[in-house]
């Protein structure tokens, strides 16, 4: 759960878990107003660390994050695309998760989320990165994720993909991802064929998936996929410490 507080809002599931104090910036561009703002809000929350979502064509955004000592981290890119008019098959080998392959799709999730922002900034531990995302995987099945797709190769759980039901009429990828020891199977692509087959049974319109601009193969695979970019913004993390 967040707290909003005019411009920025305290983030309290990134803050409980990385034991910091953390928030985000609720602005796309950053002004010398809106930041002497959000100085003054970090003050009085006693921040350790500040996320800024930053819209590239605002140039004067990147000028005053390098001043003032905003790190950048990632490049977030939003893909999407509309649902076939014809039914999608789930595909061979895609099924929804048991509570069986919760501590396999966690191991796997600990190792394959390596071009996220976390490990990007080194003021993060690698260790903890690595719990993120294996607490995230053992989350989404645990209820929040509205399913968790299931790649499957002689019986043994070795993929999985997350999907979440929007109110707007979209359906979204969280986290997918595949083994090492699975991978070059196509097993990526029958993933994302298999959301948009949920997709389509929950009676959604349009897919969407969100990843790092570093994550070139993941790129391609949407793109491989029919998806198309909606939307590119700029990671920014500042330490008060």
């Amino acid at each position: 759960m967040t707290q909003p507080s005019g411009l920025g809002e305290l983030l309290d599931w990134d803050s409980k878990f990385f034991g910091l104090r953390i928030g985000r910036l609720n602005a796309e561009e950053l002004t010398p107003e809106a930041w002497a703002e959000a100085v003054d809000w970090m003050d009085r929350e006693s921040l350790d660390c500040l996320y800024f979502l930053a819209d590239p064509n605002a140039a004067s955004s990147a000028d005053l994050a390098h001043e003032v000592g905003l790190r950048f981290v990632d490049i977030r890119v939003t893909f999407e695309r509309r649902l076939p008019g014809e039914a999608v098959a789930m595909p061979a080998g895609i099924r929804c998760f048991t509570p069986a392959d919760v501590e396999p799709l966690a191991e796997i999730a600990a190792v394959s989320h390596r071009d996220s922002r976390f490990y990007f900034d080194p003021r993060f531990d690698r260790g903890r990165c690595d719990d993120l995302y294996r607490t995230w995987v053992e989350n989404s099945c645990a209820g929040y994720a509205d399913e968790v797709l299931v790649a499957e190769v002689d019986g043994r759980p070795v993929g999985y993909l997350t999907c979440h039901a929007n109110d707007d009429g979209s359906g979204q990828i969280g986290l997918v991802a595949v083994g090492e020891s699975a991978q070059g199977r196509g097993l990526g692509q029958a993933l994302v064929q298999g959301h948009l087959s949920w997709c389509q049974q929950k009676g959604k319109e349009r897919a969407v998936v969100v990843t790092q601009g570093r994550n070139v193969p993941a790129m391609r695979l949407y793109e491989k996929s029919g998806y198309r970019t909606r939307s590119v913004r700029l990671w920014y993390h500042y330490w008060r410490t």
